[in-house]
């Protein structure tokens, strides 16, 4: 998978975080694939029901104690 995007949100205000996201899927675009990697769990409880909403797949993983969300428009 070739991610073209990638946004580091660890160490930021979960607020921040959440309205980053939030800018994402409205804007919705996605033109590859955004790779998203946060600190916060809430976000991967959040990303997902929004991602399904705009109709771009998601791939949540975890490595060095950190969340890699890749979101890839269908």
């Amino acid at each position: 998978m070739n991610i073209m995007n990638k946004i580091n949100l660890v160490g930021k205000a979960v607020k921040e975080q959440l309205l980053t996201v939030e800018k994402i899927l409205e804007d919705n675009n996605i033109e590859n694939s955004l790779e998203i990697i946060t600190d916060e769990e809430i976000l991967i409880k959040y990303i997902p029901p929004k991602a399904i909403e705009k109709k771009i797949k998601i791939k949540i993983k975890s490595l060095n104690n950190n969340w890699h969300i890749i979101l890839n428009k269908e």
